[in-house]
């Protein structure tokens, strides 16, 4: 057996696998650990174990270039871990003290590692030209209101001024009325106060149409992503499972009504 058949025996063994993804998960803790405040001998066995991990990070792409040769760089996911892992090597001590947040990164090959992970980000990543156009719509409602908002409670007395005094506090207040968040008590019910009720059918309108609706049309676009590269990675898991049987089933039935069409004939 060649070192080259070896070198790709060893990188497709689920057990070797196994053993990265769990060596993944020491090491971000341990950098998640390296952020409190800990005694010496603490942080040094820390930085001791945060290098061999490095070391067998590096053997694992060492392994993984001769098995798959120039191939390797072919895969999006191969070319994420290779950049990871370089950016590792960046001197973390000295004046160079400052590449030590970069140990965080290696957290991310969790992603490159499991393949759920991947469709996740896959999906997430085909849905951005329908999710920019969401946000632009979202971006045009809230001005529309913001303006609104100033010219109807800007001039309204001192929460009025507080919240709505020009377009800037405007955008920012319905900014934070958009996340739910302390919008009734903080913001909503001061203007309703100053204003009088028609107020709150300003919120009420304004919530109805960006926090339920544009959220929604959200989780519809990357659902809809979401099931197309299921159905691509066509595995007998979730919509390829579904997509499949309803196929299967069709098929099944078109035979059946051939049988059906041929006996009559006859």
């Amino acid at each position: 057996m060649s070192f080259k058949q070896k070198c790709y025996d060893t990188s497709e063994d689920g057990r070797f696998q196994n053993f990265i993804l769990l060596l993944i998960v020491l090491n971000a803790v341990m950098v998640g650990i390296d952020t409190f405040e800990i005694n010496t001998e603490l942080k040094t066995a820390i930085d001791i174990a945060d290098t061999i991990v490095l070391y067998i990070f590096i053997v694992e792409l060492f392994i993984r270039l001769v098995a798959h040769g120039s191939k390797f760089f072919n895969d999006g996911w191969n070319n994420f871990d290779f950049v990871v892992i370089i950016i590792s090597l960046a001197p973390s001590s000295g004046a160079f003290n400052v590449f030590r947040v970069f140990r965080v990164f290696r957290a991310l090959r969790l992603v490159s590692s499991m393949p759920e992970m991947q469709r996740m980000v896959e999906a997430m990543i085909r849905s951005l030209r329908g999710i920019a156009a969401i946000s632009w719509l979202l971006c045009i409602v809230v001005y529309v209101y913001s303006v609104m908002g100033t010219v109807l409670f800007g001039g309204g007395g001192e929460y009025g001024e507080t919240y709505f005094g020009n377009l800037g506090l405007s955008a920012y207040s319905l900014f934070q009325i958009m996340t739910l968040e302390s919008w009734s008590n903080g913001i909503a019910r001061m203007i309703v106060e100053e204003q009088g009720w028609w107020a709150a059918a300003f919120f009420i309108s304004y919530i109805i149409s960006t926090s339920f609706t544009f959220l929604n049309m959200f989780i519809a676009v990357f659902t809809n992503t979401m099931a197309t590269v299921d159905i691509e990675d066509n595995d007998e898991h979730g919509m390829s499972k579904i997509y499949n049987d309803i196929m299967t089933e069709l098929s099944d039935i078109k035979s059946q009504l051939n049988v059906l069409y041929n006996e009559e004939e006859q």
